[in-house]
């Protein structure tokens, strides 16, 4: 299968299914090839389900042949990150704790997709139980950015924005907690959205939690691709006790084409940029005067409120990683980095005391956000301060001439995470899209937010800036192949 395919957008794909000139037996067995080339240096992927997948496509295209097409991800690859169900197959979170683990049921986000005609390829590896934002020595393998395979993809969702961004599925399901999906996203150089917390059902992410921060969403190439993934996996759900009625009635995707006329755009005074490179603020900063080109009104905003979010974070960490505790007192052998493990003792250590000023913390944060809102349409800021940097760094040189010691506990997560969890507490929509910039040959990701359940106005502005600047551009792929990277 030729990169013009393996790399073009569903919408391309899809008009070309359409009209016969590809069928999704081409599409999987291609991408299966390209898995087969690419995926050893990459590792991407935990489980393929080349059988199940090939066997998928036969279906879809005799379906699409008897004219029963379902719409335009019928015959599609896509790929599911590993902490989220599918029947039959094991769900293992990243750990080796979890290896055998296997429901007989698909999450809710799956069983939409199928009912559209996706075919599923396979698992993807990720970040242990999704806590980081490296992918680096994971049981599964450490997972490798597909523009420099020396560099990590950014976590938790590494391995499926790895494959996304490599041609090795054209849309993946992906999980955000602190910007499992964004970062990734930015450092990969595709599309990540994290849509409004219950917008998308998370029944059948495992293990299953009622946290408030943790969404689930779409990785793609592009935006429309993105809003057509929402488009699918939107729906309330009674099977989630988190789950709402968005009263969005409309399709996204249709809504793309509106424009940024008279919209209100906030660039941050303050927090986005505190550690950002200089090069990182000059993109955002010019990505401001794109959308003022495209007729928004750029103004600044004050969003210093950010800066009380280690205060909240006790609740967020108490919440999310009590589940774990049982594993982290009777397997500790079990996990791959001993950072994880004292995650989740960690989290035993809040009171209830901490745990009650951490949640009044992240009001005080929402209804800051939420009166930021009420004189922007959107907020523009950088997704991650830097680059991707290299797997084996010690050090890691940020904005003001100065360096994060990686060997300080936290410090991988608060430079992959700093930017993105704030949207995450503030309980808004938010979306990463490759700035069309580069530096030292490596993609810097924007990143835009709305108020609570604005995915549309959020998707409109994104896809308007992805036109004017140009949007995914295909991965060199260096080391991989020829010469690989081991």
């Amino acid at each position: 299968m030729s990169d013009s395919i393996a790399l073009a957008s569903i919408t391309e794909v899809a008009s070309r299914i359409s009209a016969g000139e590809v069928s999704p037996v081409d599409l999987v067995s291609g991408t299966l090839d390209r898995i087969r080339t690419l995926d050893p240096v990459l590792r991407a992927y935990v489980t393929v389900f080349e059988e199940e997948a090939l066997a998928g496509a036969r279906v879809a295209a005799d379906e699409i042949a008897g004219g029963n097409h379902r719409g335009p991800l019928h015959g599609i690859p896509v790929a599911v990150k590993d902490n989220v169900a599918v029947a039959g197959h094991p769900t293992t979170n990243g750990s080796v704790l979890w290896a055998d683990h296997k429901t007989d049921f698909d999450a809710e986000v799956v069983t939409r997709l199928r009912r559209a005609g996706a075919i599923l390829l396979g698992k993807n590896n990720m970040h242990e139980w999704g806590m980081g934002g490296t992918c680096k020595d994971m049981h599964f393998g450490t997972v490798r950015n597909p523009w420099d395979p020396a560099r990590i993809p950014g976590g938790s969702s590494g391995g499926s924005a790895a494959a996304v961004s490599a041609g090795m599925a054209w849309a993946a399901v992906g999980t955000d907690g602190w910007g499992s999906i964004r970062t990734p996203a930015s450092y990969c150089g595709v599309v990540g959205l994290m849509p409004t917390h219950g917008l998308a059902s998370r029944f059948g992410e495992l293990p299953p939690t009622s946290s408030w921060h943790h969404t689930i969403g779409p990785i793609t190439r592009t935006v429309g691709d993105a809003a057509t993934l929402l488009d699918v996996m939107a729906g309330h759900d009674p099977k989630d006790p988190t789950s709402i009625h968005s009263g969005f009635e409309g399709s996204y995707r249709d809504g793309l084409a509106r424009g940024t006329s008279r919209l209100r755009v906030g660039l941050p005074g303050s927090y986005f940029f505190d550690d950002a490179l200089a090069e990182v603020e000059e993109i955002v900063r010019d990505a401001a005067r794109v959308l003022e080109d495209l007729g928004a009104e750029v103004e600044e905003v004050d969003l210093s409120a950010f800066y009380e979010i280690p205060l909240a974070l006790a609740a967020a960490q108490h919440e999310s990683q009590s589940l774990l505790l049982p594993h982290a007192l009777a397997r500790p052998e079990g996990f791959a980095t001993p950072e994880i493990r004292y995650r989740i003792l960690a989290g035993e250590f809040v009171s209830a005391a901490d745990h009650r000023r951490g949640m009044q913390v992240r009001n005080e944060i929402r209804a800051g956000v939420a009166r930021v809102f009420e004189a922007v349409d959107v907020v523009l800021t950088p997704c991650n301060s830097t680059v991707a940097f290299p797997i084996d760094a010690r050090h890691v040189g940020i904005g003001g001439g100065r360096c994060v010691d990686l060997d300080q506990p936290g410090a991988q997560s608060r430079l992959t995470t700093r930017l993105t969890l704030p949207w995450n507490m503030a309980g808004v929509p938010a979306v990463s899209i490759p700035s069309g910039r580069y530096i030292d040959g490596l993609p810097v990701g924007l990143q835009l937010s709305a108020r609570r359940l604005h995915e549309s106005l959020l998707l409109r502005v994104a896809a308007a800036y992805e036109a004017a600047a140009g949007g995914y551009r295909p991965p060199p792929l260096p080391g991989v192949g020829e010469n690989p990277v081991v």
